[in-house]
């Protein structure tokens, strides 16, 4: 019975050594991989772009009428706060270690998926310049939603919980509506609108406060 017990104690260890090794692998209590700036970032971005697109829909419904410089204003004025927002999370990223590769597997993904959009802009929007027909450019955010729905496929099946199953479907229903709905300006900015709260904002909040969480 001597010897069970250093055995015991032995085997005690491995266990918790592989606990905390699953724990650096899956990056900590985080239940998204963004960490808090990513999420905040990710969620802002929802907002920001889902208050633009329903102003849109309510002037399209001639319900607000924003004139010449609003509309201007309102083009660029998210795409500013964005872009400002996006260069702060980027130097705190820079000081923060990412930890576990689920996280940076995320990270990657999110990344990769700016990166494509980026191509996207050029080719749809030399395609409308081009052909002199809006309709081109109305797919880009289409696509970029169904783009959005792999990433967060992804990430399902890197993290395996179902309210991110759930959000990678919202998101590409959503890019597979706006592409039928090209016809009809005021029901895709609806369905933009409406997709950008649900699949983009509360998503980034809600993994800042898990974040915040594993954090504390």
């Amino acid at each position: 019975m001597k010897g069970a017990r250093p055995m015991n104690d032995k085997l005690k260890t491995v266990q918790d050594d592989l606990a905390f090794l699953r724990t650096m692998a899956e990056g900590g209590g985080e239940r998204g991989g963004m960490g808090v700036a990513g999420g905040a970032l990710y969620g802002a971005a929802g907002l920001l772009y889902g208050i633009q697109t329903l102003i849109y829909f309510a002037q399209e419904r001639r319900v607000v009428s924003l004139g010449g410089l609003g509309n201007l204003v309102l083009a660029w004025l998210p795409t500013v706060v964005f872009l400002i927002l996006m260069t702060i999370v980027i130097i705190i990223d820079r000081k923060r270690p990412q930890v576990g590769v689920a996280n940076r597997a995320v990270n990657a993904a999110f990344a990769g998926t700016g990166i494509a959009n980026l191509a996207l802009v050029l080719i749809f929007a030399a395609a409308a310049v081009r052909h002199k027909d809006f309709h081109y450019w109305l797919f880009h955010p289409a696509v970029v939603f169904v783009l959005q729905g792999a990433v967060w496929y992804v990430i399902f099946m890197l993290r395996k919980r179902l309210w991110m199953a759930l959000v990678a479907t919202g998101w590409l229903v959503s890019g597979v509506a706006l592409g039928m709905l090209i016809e009809r300006a005021d029901l895709y900015l609806l369905v933009a609108s409406v997709g950008l709260f649900a699949f983009m904002a509360a998503p980034g909040f809600y993994m800042m406060r898990q974040a915040q969480r594993a954090a504390a």
